[in-house]
C-alpha cells in the first residue's frame, strides 16, 4: 500500500461488497426455516454457517477506515457526518417499518401510559434495541461505537497489537449476546471494530505474517470454521461456552485482504473489480433496503402456488431458492435506492444512507 493517506485502500473497497453480499444472503437463507434443513443438508449448513455474521466484516472495515483516516478527524464534523448517513436514515426506515410492518400493533396501544405499552414507549423501545426490522438490531450498537469516536481516536495513537490480541480471545469467550441487547453486542462488536484499527495500524506487518505463514492462517481459518460446524452434529464437543464464528470472520477478513493486496498497487478496471466496487458504492441503502423486500419477496411466495417451498426440508433446493432470493433482493435493492437517488438526489443518503 502506498504511503498517501488519502489513498484508496481498493481491496476494502472490494470487502465492503462482499459483505453486502453475504449479509443479504444470510438473511435470504433465514427465508427457509425448516428446523430439520442444517441437519439434513450439508450443502445448506455450510451456506449458513458461512454466510452468517459478515456483519463482522462492516464492523472491521469501519474500524480499519477510522484507523486509516485519523489523520483529518474532527469530531464536530465526523459527528455531523454519522447524523446525517447513519442516524437520519436509521429514523427514516424505521418510520417506514412502524408504518407498514407494526401499525396494527402499534394502533392498539395508548399514546402515553405508566402502567402498560404505550405507543411512545414501544417505539422507543425499539429505536433503542433495533428490533423494528431484523437487520437494524446493528444500529443501536454502532452508533454508541460512533459517539466513542474521540476515546477512539486517543487510542489510535497507541501501539494496538496487544489490544487486538486480547480482544481475539475476548470475542471467543464472550459469547455474542441475541440481537435485542444492544450494550452486549457492543461489548463484543465493539472489540472487533478495535481489531480493524489495530490491523489497519499494523498492516504491512500482519500482511507479512500471512505471507510467510500462510498455511498456518488457512489452517486457523478452516479450525474455526470446523469446530461450530461440527458441534451441530456433535453436541459432545464442548464448545458450548465459547464462540469461534466471530474470530472465524476475521481471520477470513486478515486472509482476503491479504489475497486482495494486489488490487492496492495497480488500476483496477476488470469487470469483476467494478462489480464488487459498485456494490460496496451502494452497500449503506442495500443494507437499510434488503430486509424489506425479502419479506416481500417471502409473502408473495408463500402467496403463491410454489408457497410450500419455504417450509422444505431438502438443503440443495432450500439452497438455490436462498439463491434466487438473494438475485432478486439484490436487484429490486439496487433499483429502488437508484430511484430514491434520483428523486430526492444529495438528500438520498438522509433517508437510505449514502451512496459512494
Amino acid at each position: 500500500m502506498g504511503s498517501a493517506k488519502s489513498q484508496k485502500i481498493h481491496s476494502i473497497h472490494v470487502l465492503r461488497g462482499v459483505a453486502i453480499i453475504m449479509i443479504v444472503f444470510s438473511h435470504c437463507l433465514g427465508v427457509f426455516k425448516n428446523s430439520n434443513l442444517i441437519a439434513n443438508s450439508y450443502l445448506f449448513s455450510f451456506l449458513n454457517l458461512f454466510a452468517f455474521n459478515f456483519t463482522t466484516f462492516f464492523v472491521l472495515i469501519a474500524g480499519f477506515l477510522f484507523q486509516h483516516l485519523t489523520y483529518k478527524f474532527n469530531t464536530k464534523t465526523y459527528y455531523l457526518s454519522k447524523f446525517k448517513t447513519v442516524v437520519c436514515p436509521y429514523i427514516s426506515v424505521s418510520i417506514f417499518c412502524f408504518l407498514f410492518f407494526h401499525y396494527q400493533y402499534l394502533s392498539d396501544l395508548p399514546w402515553i401510559s405508566s402502567t402498560e405499552p404505550s405507543i411512545l414507549s414501544t417505539i422507543t423501545k425499539m429505536m433503542l434495541t433495533g428490533t423494528q426490522l431484523l437487520p437494524l438490531w446493528f444500529m443501536p450498537m454502532i452508533i454508541i461505537i460512533y459517539l466513542m469516536a474521540p476515546l477512539l481516536y486517543m487510542w489510535s495513537h497507541k501501539n494496538l497489537i496487544v489490544a487486538g490480541l486480547m480482544s481475539m480471545f475476548w470475542i471467543v469467550i464472550f459469547t455474542k449476546p441475541d440481537f435485542t441487547q444492544p450494550i452486549l453486542n457492543l461489548l463484543h462488536y465493539g472489540p472487533v471494530y478495535l481489531i480493524g484499527m489495530m490491523i489497519k495500524q499494523n498492516y504491512q506487518t500482519i500482511m507479512k505474517a500471512v505471507k510467510d505463514n500462510l498455511f498456518l492462517f488457512i489452517s486457523f481459518f478452516c479450525l474455526c470454521f470446523f469446530v461450530p460446524f461440527a458441534y451441530r452434529y456433535i453436541s459432545q464437543l464442548g464448545i458450548e461456552n465459547l464462540y469461534f464464528d466471530t474470530l472465524q470472520k476475521i481471520i477470513l477478513f486478515i486472509l482476503a485482504l491479504y489475497l486482495l493486496d494486489p488490487l492496492n498497487h495497480k488500476n483496477n478496471d476488470g469487470r469483476v473489480y467494478k462489480f464488487f466496487s459498485y456494490m460496496a458504492n451502494i452497500s449503506f441503502p442495500i443494507y437499510f433496503i434488503h430486509e424489506i423486500i425479502v419479506l416481500e419477496l417471502e409473502q408473495q411466495v408463500i402467496n403463491s402456488p410454489i408457497g410450500d417451498v419455504i417450509k422444505t426440508d431438502n438443503g440443495q433446493l432450500a439452497s438455490l431458492g436462498a439463491i434466487s432470493f438473494l438475485v432478486l433482493t439484490l436487484s429490486i435493492s439496487i433499483v429502488i435506492a437508484n430511484a430514491i437517488k434520483l428523486i430526492f438526489k444529495d438528500k438520498a443518503k438522509f433517508f437510505i444512507g449514502g451512496s459512494r
